[in-house]
């Protein structure tokens, strides 16, 4: 029994600690539990009003980017859009170009065509009248030449009456040849 009896004691006596420090050091602990207690009511509300600013700012960083990006997006779909008109127009002027330059070319062919054709026929023509001119030519150089044979011919003398004639000189020199008398 004397072993019940002390935790008996260590019971009233924690008791007496206890009342002891609360007659010492409680009027200043409720202060401070009451100083920690308006100090954790004032940072959560603090912590609130910071959560609210900081939701709202984020709201309003949230809408501003997304106005930006519907702006961006805008730009950039004008952007793209310009730029196909852009495309679509110089891919017409490039096709209307290359028609022009295609015609020109071809009208610049029918007409060298025509052109040497007809420098060919005039050509085909010239040599034509050259031809003719030139047999005519050639006709009269034969003709000339066949009367200027003819008249050599008939003016010349021939091998036999040279060489007759030559003999007739020889013999004559000699002494040899005498002459008819008539």
């Amino acid at each position: 029994m004397p072993e019940t009896k002390k935790p008996a004691n260590d019971a009233d006596a924690e008791r007496n600690v206890d009342q002891i420090r609360d007659i010492l050091f409680g009027g200043q602990m409720r202060d401070y539990e009451r100083r920690f207690l308006e100090m954790g009511q004032r940072l959560e509300a603090e912590m609130s009003r910071l959560r609210e600013s900081q939701d709202k700012r984020m709201a309003q960083i949230d809408k501003r980017v997304d106005e930006q990006y519907e702006k961006l997006s805008r730009q950039v779909r004008q952007e793209v859009t310009d730029r196909n008109e852009a495309v679509d127009d110089l891919e017409s002027r490039v096709q209307q170009s290359a028609r022009t330059a295609r015609s020109e070319i071809n009208k610049a062919l029918d007409g060298l065509s025509s052109e040497m054709s007809a420098v060919d026929e005039r050509l085909r023509d010239a040599l034509s009248e050259l031809s003719a001119a030139l047999d005519v030519r050639a006709s009269e150089a034969a003709t000339s030449l066949s009367r200027t044979s003819a008249e050599l011919r008939a003016e010349k003398l021939g091998r036999e009456d040279l060489s007759s004639l030559l003999t007739e000189l020889a013999l004559r020199l000699k002494g040899d040849f005498d002459l008819p008398s008539n």
